[in-house]
């Protein structure tokens, strides 16, 4: 069976879809017949922590083959928690630790053996929230400090993840004074620990945080590293230029681009594609992208001033399939979605077929909405090497501007990352859990979705968001965030509870386990009891 089209519903801070419904509804595909979870958490409420170390030798991880043995897979972390940043102000829940210092080495050993236990490669440090602007700050000194704690203790230990950097801009630019004292600092640290650092392509990779936006990524870079620019919320503002996300309410592949076709305005702007109709190449509001309007290049028969809705066909020339993954950011509706394919009769469609036969090799409808962009995304792995065309049909002439489709471009790119998380805000903004979009924990069920997407993708590098949080907008409360941390649990129910124990932890040994193992799909039961 060809796989099926990505079609998910679709921000200023990373801080912020999978429907509550559609999580809840997988999450009883996932518990049906499903083996037992290992260990999903206490027994009840206070139950004594247990010995991880013992259970780590007791069991050894097959690592797979292929793409899954080279998957690296990722964990957010802070080293924030230092009295002058104070961030124990707005904890969602209390880790089993306590209300611990990033410098207490005790706290960082036991982090690394229950991020060793779950089988996390790498852990993403976070310096992108508080070392923007200024960089001699007092607080961005506080979490250098505390990275430095980590380094200090990671050397000494014969286990532990490896370790890369996500940093902040300056101000929205890179390259600037601050920001290239930040890149010095890093070096500092990469000549001193070479041995903790992880590589990609050869060189150490860093993550710069570019914010959640529709713009390119800046023009910078520096040969010392593998750079990877990371933005957010890619269902909502694209994240355009192959740019890696920190998290997505939807597990998109992300990776270099190869564009197919960047459309562009004038006669030249259909770019060599044949074109049955009226098509052209305009402005289209959309939005909210956080409740702010914007206008992207669309290239579509949509009618202006009156006119009747057109139909036509758009067909680009043949190219070849040389990265596992096509993507396109769509608009538009089918008001015949009830007709199935093959049948085009007034329908609305975007197709993949044989450059050749004509064979429609994957296929996809409109988001159904003329007032926003969705990302769509095909697997095309096993069409690589393949001669193929792309096609946008609008055989739709449904009034009141609802008969019409399009795309901002076309681009095909590398499953180099993917990013997971335990639960997501909605799109208003940073930490809107109390929004319709939004995504709780939903004891468990929308991290299970989330990492279908890794199994699905089989990418270069898995982020997981996050270990560590603990502090408001985004972590919301114990069943709308993010953390993995083991937590006190004095109260179990449900989303009700004040905590989680070790089940997120166990639920991402298992899912972790099961991926290196080959499975095909996410097979645990899940914990009601917990949020």
């Amino acid at each position: 069976m060809s796989p099926p089209s990505r079609t998910p519903a679709g921000g200023p801070s990373r801080r912020g879809l999978l429907a509550g419904g559609g999580a809840a509804a997988l999450a009883a595909a996932a518990v049906a017949g499903a083996s037992p979870a290992q260990a999903a958490g206490p027994a009840a409420p206070g139950a004594p922590g247990r010995d991880r170390t013992a259970r780590t030798a007791a069991r050894t991880r097959d690592r797979a083959a292929g793409a899954r043995k080279r998957t690296k897979i990722g964990m957010g972390y802070q080293t924030w928690f230092m009295p002058g940043v104070g961030q124990w102000q707005t904890p969602e829940a209390k880790p089993l630790l306590g209300h611990y210092s990033s410098l207490d080495e005790k706290v960082i050993k036991r982090h690394a053996e229950w991020l060793t236990w779950a089988g996390i490669d790498y852990l993403l440090l976070d310096w992108s929230n508080n070392l923007g602007g200024n960089w001699t700050n007092d607080t961005a000194a506080q979490i250098i400090k505390g990275t430095d704690a980590l380094l200090s203790v990671y050397a000494k230990l014969k286990k532990r993840p490896q370790l890369t950097l996500l940093l902040g801009m300056d101000d929205g630019k890179a390259g600037t004074e601050h920001f290239l004292a930040q890149i010095e600092e890093v070096k500092k640290r990469i000549a001193k620990y070479p041995d903790l650092w992880l590589k990609h392509e050869g060189k150490p990779l860093l993550n710069v945080f570019t914010g959640a936006n529709l713009k390119m990524p800046p023009d910078w870079n520096d040969d010392y590293f593998t750079l990877r620019w990371q933005g957010a919320f890619r269902e909502i503002v694209l994240n355009p230029g192959g740019q890696w996300s920190w998290k997505d309410r939807v597990p998109f592949a992300n990776g270099p681009e190869k564009v197919v076709a960047d459309f562009r305005f004038g006669d030249a702007g259909l770019d060599g594609w044949k074109a049955q109709g009226p098509w052209r190449v305009d402005k289209v509001p959309t939005g909210p992208s956080f409740d702010n309007q914007v206008e992207v290049r669309c290239v579509s028969i949509r009618p202006t001033d009156g006119e009747q809705q057109a139909k036509g066909r758009l067909t680009s020339p043949p190219f070849r399939i040389t990265e596992p993954v096509l993507s396109f950011n769509a608009i538009g509706t089918d008001m015949a979605a009830y007709d199935k394919l093959p049948s085009l009769d007034g329908r609305n469609a975007f197709l993949l077929s044989d450059a050749k036969t004509g064979e429609v090799l994957r296929h996809a409808s409109p988001p159904g909405e003329p007032g926003g962009f969705h990302v769509r995304q095909w697997n095309v792995r096993e069409l690589l090497g393949r001669e193929v065309v792309f096609e946008i049909v609008n055989n739709n002439d449904f009034p009141a501007n609802l008969g019409w489709c399009g795309v901002d471009r076309v681009f095909q790119q590398s499953a180099e990352q993917v990013a997971v998380v335990p639960a997501s805000a909605g799109n208003h903004g940073p930490g809107s859990y109390d929004t319709w979009d939004a995504d709780s924990r939903e004891h468990g069920a929308t991290y299970v979705s989330q990492f279908t997407g890794v199994f699905d993708w089989e990418p270069e590098f898995v982020q997981i968001c996050a270990w560590n949080e603990f502090g408001a907008p985004d972590q919301f409360s114990t069943a709308a965030s993010n953390d993995i941390e083991p937590t006190v649990v004095t109260r179990l129910k449900g989303k009700n509870s004040d905590g989680w124990g070790y089940y997120y932890l166990d639920l991402t040994r298992d899912l972790i386990d099961q991926y290196r193992a080959g499975a095909e799909f996410p097979n645990v039961k899940l914990d009601l009891r917990y949020p």
